[in-house]
């Protein structure tokens, strides 16, 4: 078990974590983490009831999952939030290699979080949207439309 400073424990956390945190994917799990400022990281473990239907397979999962990020426990770096979502290799998997897929997640937590998250919003579906839409991406506002005219242009090739 980790020490008790470094464990990811509230409900809401992971949750959080789940829906905002940036996902790091590799062939035994999948890192998903948050830049949180807390000292130190916080850090959870997750194996899906839809993945692992019975108790003890999920338990196994993150048995093997916390035993195989022990050694690296020193090495996160401060001021994150993970969590480790098991994937069902992990059950059948070598414990060496999943030892070595873990620090190569761990190496790149400081590289790909710090980084600013580029997503290109969705296409807004109401006047209200189209506004918003044109603000954030610092575009002039819109014209009215009427209600004849298509929503957006199609795209001539």
């Amino acid at each position: 078990m980790l020490p008790k400073e470094h464990r990811l424990r509230h409900e809401r956390d992971f949750a959080r974590l789940s829906i905002k945190g940036r996902p790091l994917y590799g062939p035994f799990c999948i890192l998903r983490g948050w830049k949180s400022g807390s000292v130190p990281s916080k850090i959870g473990f997750v194996a899906s009831g839809k993945m692992f239907k019975k108790a003890v397979l999920r338990n196994r999962v993150r048995r093997r999952l916390r035993e195989a990020f022990r050694p690296f426990l020193n090495e996160v770096p401060p001021g994150y939030d993970l969590i480790f979502v098991g994937r069902p290799e992990v059950l059948t998997a070598d414990f060496a290699a999943m030892r070595e897929s873990i620090k190569h997640l761990l190496e790149k937590v400081s590289k790909e979080f710090d980084r600013p998250m580029h997503r290109s919003p969705k296409p807004p579906r109401s006047r209200r949207g189209e506004i918003a839409y044109a603000k954030a991406s610092g575009t002039i506002r819109p014209p009215k439309r009427t209600s004849l005219e298509p929503r957006y242009p199609e795209q001539k090739s």
